[in-house]
């Protein structure tokens, strides 16, 4: 009687996942209004692989005295190169990765890009860094039709203070004006708790903006709010209200958009990209993302107008 062969098992090739893993399990901890930090480490070992790699780069490029360019030896050219230059590069290459791991790991949905600490990054040591981020609040619309009707009639309705009645008030408010009217309706009686990390990026992307605009014509920021009779620091209090104010609107209308399931068609789009005129225009904005803003766009025209027309 022979004695059976044992079968041999299988040999598995890791998955994707597992082989191009460059962090660890990471820590997920909620905060207040929807924000959250991530704490995750790099190996030292895909740290040292991604030094390597930047200091060969480098090597390429830089030109020292008795060498011809990129052929100076690797070892030269770290010792003649700031440290923290490299390493900055190499964190700057890990950390999309490392992050977008951790987020999946955890199915999130940050809504902004995260403000990264480094907790530790010694050499021959695991780097650890802390990701903070947030995600979009949960908008409870409840009978938003009603608070828009409302808001409308309201207008209609003749008091002493708006002067001698007429009975073709309403139809004299332009669309612009009946939607500022929405607007403040939907703001007082639809509550959301936006992150405060959320507001503050937002605010700060419109005071950069104002800077940006302010420096064009020769004055500081100082001279600009004192041209409006404001400090500084009520400047910033003004524009925070009103990035609050703006973001709470684009998710309230991107509730109502989704209730309503409004769709936008890819003629549409094709549509809005053709009336653009310039073909060099029309190639850049006939890109999936730029196709995704267009039709973001095309959707919120649709929410404001079935709004105005209730």
């Amino acid at each position: 009687m022979t004695k059976a062969k044992p079968t041999k098992k299988p040999k598995t090739k890791p998955t994707s996942s597992t082989s191009k893993a460059v962090t660890s399990a990471a820590k997920l901890s909620w905060l207040p209004k929807k924000t959250f930090t991530l704490e995750f480490s790099i190996p030292w070992s895909k740290v040292k692989v991604t030094y390597d790699k930047v200091l060969i780069q480098l090597a390429k490029q830089v030109k020292l005295e008795g060498f011809r360019q990129g052929k100076a030896p690797k070892d030269i050219v770290e010792k003649t190169t700031d440290k923290a230059k490299l390493y900055g590069e190499v964190i700057n290459q890990l950390l999309p990765l490392s992050y977008a791991q951790a987020v999946k790991q955890h199915n999130l949905k940050p809504a902004i890009a995260p403000k990264i600490q480094i907790i530790k990054a010694e050499e021959n040591q695991p780097w650890q860094f802390q990701a903070t981020s947030c995600e979009l609040p949960q908008v409870k619309l409840g009978d938003y039709k009603t608070i828009v009707k409302g808001s409308l009639a309201k207008e209609k309705i003749w008091t002493p203070d708006k002067g001698k009645p007429d009975e073709k008030q309403d139809k004299q408010l332009n669309d612009t004006q009946k939607f500022n009217l929405i607007t403040q309706a939907l703001l007082k009686d639809i509550k959301l708790e936006l992150p405060d990390l959320l507001t503050d990026t937002e605010r700060d992307r419109m005071l950069a903006k104002l800077l940006d605009q302010v420096q064009k014509l020769g004055l500081t920021i100082e001279q600009y709010a004192a041209s409006s009779q404001k400090t500084v620091d009520q400047l910033k209090t003004d524009y925070h209200q009103t990035a609050a104010n703006t973001l709470k609107i684009e998710l309230i209308l991107q509730a109502i958009a989704d209730h309503r399931q409004v769709k936008v068609d890819e003629k549409e789009i094709d549509k809005m990209i053709a009336a653009a005129g310039d073909e060099k225009l029309k190639k850049q904005l006939n890109t999936p993302a730029e196709r995704a803003y267009i039709a973001s766009i095309l959707k919120k025209r649709q929410v404001i107008d079935y709004l105005i027309s209730l």
